[in-house]
């Protein structure tokens, strides 16, 4: 059976080290202006989740048009939330662990379940 990868790394071996929010980190702390209700998250706190021990990884993002990012669900002590944050490679197509921010959001209950499977 053929293991998916994304550019041929596993999704639990991506390395995930540094996450640069320069320009997204706006996006994501003003979530709540763009949908009220939702919940505004700083770059901080998705770095926080990205990088948790336990998170899990979609890779690439099931919902990506280009295939091109990953989906991680972590835990964020500093807002004591699961988060999704979604990201990018910086240096395609080589995956050395720096990656931009694209997105980040409180994770569903859906979601929150399956991060504690």
């Amino acid at each position: 059976m053929n293991e998916v990868t994304f550019y041929g790394v596993a999704p639990g071996n991506l390395p995930i080290e540094d996450i640069d929010w320069h320009y997204r980190g706006e996006y994501i702390r003003t979530r709540s202006r763009r949908r009220p209700g939702d919940f505004d998250v700083e770059p901080e706190w998705a770095t926080e989740a990205a990088s948790d021990e336990n998170r899990k990884i979609a890779a690439p993002d099931p919902s990506s048009k280009t295939g091109q990012t990953i989906r991680v669900l972590g835990y964020s002590q500093a807002v004591n939330r699961v988060l999704v944050v979604i990201l990018r490679p910086k240096n395609l197509p080589d995956v050395d662990g720096s990656w931009w921010g694209v997105n980040a959001w409180a994770a569903s209950s859906t979601a929150m379940r399956r991060y504690q499977e």
